[in-house]
């Protein structure tokens, strides 16, 4: 009984025994001393109060396991409550509480008559706020599941798209190539070798259901390494503290679409940077220049509300993708991480 008890239950305990007595009108009604106070409120939390948590909690735990329907399990309580406080606890209390001279038989019944009412009336309010608690907790539950269902499916749609390769990019990447090859065949390979990182990346694993932020900066590196001077450096893109990057979960179709028009527009400088904490990554992608005017006019090439509107449809309304105007533009990337 003991493991039932939750955090609480002893203010319950006398919260119920004071109010049992001031329904049953004994404080009200009947001018009595502090002390016939005290030992009367004392005999309605020992007879009442602690019952009446105690039965609940069980009561609470058999419904909870499927054990006894709810319209038996809690008139049980109130009935148990009301006989075991009157004619069990209370006889049991005489000899240390002791007894009133005018009390009698009567006065039991009287007592349990008027106290079934109220009981039956609090737990009955109990009951059904519990059950209104528990329909939220399940409607709450139905919708964190179909949320995540419709996260899991917009994913994995995102992760299809990102694996059709462009046929603009992959021919004049290729008749680029091609060109290189035969003029500067060192170079060429290189850049064919990085051209083929780049595909192998955008290809998802066969039972992948999301990306990860180490496959989506393998993509993002071979593709500043496929625009490059030389095909094998990115040296337009600083990636600052990304050597290693940790397989955290990430929206597909989001980083390196955010970071391609800015390669694409062949005079900017960029870095770009990891952070978390508080079971948040964050993705920082400054500017380094040349000017603060030819920056931000890359930047004005970012689809940037299509870019966090599928963000927000993998990772739901905490993650975020917004464009800062500081000495450079910055772009942050933020999105929650798994629990």
């Amino acid at each position: 009984m003991t493991a039932m008890l939750k955090p609480g239950d002893a203010g319950w305990m006398l919260l119920v025994g004071a109010a049992t007595l001031v329904a049953n009108g004994t404080p009200l009604n009947n001018p009595i001393s502090l002390q016939d106070t005290v030992e009367a409120l004392t005999y309605n939390v020992l007879q009442f109060g602690v019952p009446a948590v105690l039965l609940l909690r069980l009561a609470d735990t058999l419904v909870d396991a499927r054990r006894l329907p709810a319209w038996l399990a809690y008139p049980a309580v109130v009935a148990a409550t009301v006989i075991g406080g009157v004619w069990l606890i209370a006889p049991a209390l005489y000899p240390l509480l002791g007894k009133a001279e005018w009390w009698t038989r009567a006065n039991d019944y009287a007592l349990a008559s008027t106290t079934v009412v109220w009981h039956a009336l609090g737990v009955g309010v109990y009951a059904q706020l519990r059950f209104s608690r528990r329909a939220q907790a399940r409607l709450q539950a139905l919708q964190d599941a179909a949320a995540l269902r419709e996260r899991q499916l917009a994913a994995t749609q995102l992760l299809a798209l990102q694996a059709r390769v462009d046929p603009a990019l992959l021919s004049d990447r290729l008749a680029a190539i091609d060109t290189e090859l035969a003029q500067a065949p060192q170079r060429g390979q290189a850049r064919l070798a990085a051209l083929i990182e780049l595909l192998r990346a955008l290809q998802p694993h066969v039972q992948a259901q999301l990306s990860t932020l180490g496959r989506e900066v393998a993509a993002l590196r071979a593709y500043a390494r496929l625009v490059s001077a030389d095909g094998q450096h990115t040296e337009r893109l600083h990636l600052a503290s990304l050597a290693d990057p940790p397989d955290w979960p990430l929206a597909p179709m989001v980083l390196l679409p955010l970071v391609r028009p800015l390669l694409d527009d062949g005079a900017t400088l960029w870095s770009l940077s990891l952070h978390a904490g508080d079971g948040v990554a964050e993705l920082r992608l400054r500017a380094l220049g040349p000017d603060l005017a030819q920056t931000r006019l890359a930047a004005g090439h970012v689809p940037l509300h299509e870019l966090a509107q599928r963000l927000h449809a993998v990772h739901g309304q905490g993650a975020s993708l917004v464009l800062l105007i500081e000495d450079m533009p910055v772009f942050k990337l933020t999105w929650p991480l798994p629990t």
